[in-house]
């Protein structure tokens, strides 16, 4: 069909999809590395100022890394780069075959276009989402226009609907698991369980941050760096510090485009001015009082990229499993092809396709909660598959059951599957026995990363102050931003703040 052409080579030009794909991945490259790049500055000048920063030590050298500007770039290309190529492809497709090549449909399109480039402004100037919103639609339209008209299925006839039907079985199939915990359940259940989906998930956890990065809020920020200025006296600076780091918003004397700079207009008065512009002003006594609504407020009046977000998730959550089905389809209509020609060839694709989603849809249906009673979860976490033991765990987990009663669960620790040590681990945040601290923290030393995070999860949800210090030197030998991330959480959880005395090299 037409749609895996768009995905290949034709003589020596690409395809459209292809070149929209393209483009995304090199403005998102260059985006993504010029945000390490400011982050890297920001690290160094937390740490030179004596503060604890995020990401840290061998995760902080990564920002330095190309590598890590090419692997955060692929989340955008995978997501709202998809779905800009998809739907410019698709409406060019449609003016072509459908509607005799009439200029109405471009025109409304066009208007399309501008609104949505006029929308992820609408908060204000955003340089990175405006460029792909205008350079991958365009890149995209310009490859299709100069391969001219799209041929239909080769002698499909009347059949060429069918896989845009089988696309919407599926989709409506899939959309039945479409809840808040959909990811994870994929994450168990398909990508945690073989090797080939291990990599495609540890690429995700290693790379999705320094994506984020590029689009976060200042509430979104883990470390935020503040500048002060115009402070009457150093008492009310050391103050005015203090009530900032408690709230991760650290104080730097390098001169940088900080998240923040705090300034007096008056003696009564503090000025919260973000880079962009933004100006707050707020009482002070009220702000050293509790800065906490005031920095909410602050993070909601700078927060250019909130309509850029949404449709980065529109477009994973709809764009990237359709370009799944574009590639698994055209793939087995190149192999297909050898053997069958015309309508045969569209049942033949069609079927395939349809089958392959229903086998990967059946492991989401163990993932379900199952109906468990205490008296049972023994048993469950003693079974022989899998699946059983995973869904006595998460019963576990989401019932605050102590994991102690039930001795069963010390040969997990050691399991082979990650999903079962990553459960694990989340049980343990409730359990009340003896060695539970110690499995944790055992469990901070995993291969995994995915494990090591929950663990830090636990740990945090245990609310045992003495695991601050082990958490803290774990994170700083960590090389992966992602855990580290999950060891700042649990010391915040547990109540350690920043502190100049305790953060400082």
């Amino acid at each position: 069909m037409t749609f895996s052409r768009n995905l290949s080579l034709r003589g020596r030009s690409l395809g459209p999809v292809t070149v929209g794909l393209l483009v995304t991945q090199f403005i998102a490259t260059i985006s993504v590395r010029l945000s390490n790049s400011r982050l890297d500055q920001s690290v160094q000048a937390i740490e030179r100022a004596g503060w604890l920063a995020l990401p840290a030590g061998p995760a902080a050298d990564t920002l330095r890394q190309w590598s890590s500007a090419l692997g955060g770039a692929v989340f955008f290309t995978l997501s709202i780069g998809i779905g800009l190529t998809l739907a410019a492809w698709s409406i060019l497709y449609l003016w072509q075959r459908l509607f005799g090549a009439r200029p109405r449909l471009l025109w409304i399109a066009a208007l399309g276009w501008l609104a949505l480039a006029i929308a992820v402004n609408i908060r204000g100037w955003v340089l990175f989402p405006t460029l792909l919103m205008v350079c991958t639609p365009l890149a995209t339209a310009l490859a299709a226009l100069r391969k001219g008209p799209a041929a239909g299925p080769i002698g499909a006839g009347r059949l060429w609907p069918v896989p845009l039907l089988t696309l919407m079985v599926l989709t409506g199939l899939w959309a039945t698991q479409l809840n808040t915990r959909l990811f994870v359940t994929i994450r168990d259940q398909i990508l945690l369980s073989n090797a080939f989906g291990r990599s495609v998930n540890d690429f995700y956890y290693r790379y999705t941050l320094h994506a984020a990065e590029c689009f976060k809020s200042f509430s979104q920020k883990t470390v935020r760096t503040v500048g002060l200025e115009a402070v009457p006296d150093a008492a009310v600076a050391r103050q005015l510090t203090r009530v900032l780091a408690d709230q991760d918003v650290v104080t730097v004397s390098d001169r940088l485009p900080d998240d923040l700079t705090v300034r007096f207009a008056d003696a009564d008065t503090l000025i919260l001015a973000a880079p962009g512009g933004e100006r707050l002003a707020v009482a002070r006594q009220a702000f050293l009082a509790d800065p906490r609504p005031w920095l909410t407020r602050y993070a909601q009046v700078t927060d250019r990229y909130g309509p850029f977000r949404r449709f980065t998730f529109v477009g994973l959550l709809l764009g990237f499993p359709i370009l799944l089905y574009i590639a698994v389809d055209g793939a087995i209509g190149r192999i297909a092809g050898l053997f069958a020609q015309g309508p045969s060839l569209v049942w033949i694709r069609a079927g395939t396709c349809l089958l392959i989603g229903v086998l990967l849809f059946v492991p989401m249906l163990g993932a379900q909660a199952q109906p468990l009673s205490a008296g049972q979860v023994g048993s469950a976490l003693a079974a022989a598959h899998w699946h059983q033991r995973v869904a006595a765990l998460r019963y576990i987990e989401m019932e605050h059951l102590d994991l102690a009663r039930y001795p069963q669960y010390k040969t997990l620790l050691g399991s082979p599957l990650v999903v079962e040590r990553y459960w694990v681990a989340r049980a343990l945040a409730y359990s009340h026995g003896e060695t539970a601290q110690a499995d944790l923290l055992t469990l901070i030393r995993d291969p995994h990363p995915n494990v090591v995070c929950q663990a830090y999860y636990a740990l945090g949800e245990r609310g045992d102050r003495r695991a601050v210090p082990v958490i803290r030197e774990h994170m700083l030998q960590s090389g992966h931003w992602y855990t580290q991330w999950y060891a700042y959480r649990a010391m915040r959880r547990l109540g350690w703040h920043q502190n100049l005395s305790t953060s400082a090299p």
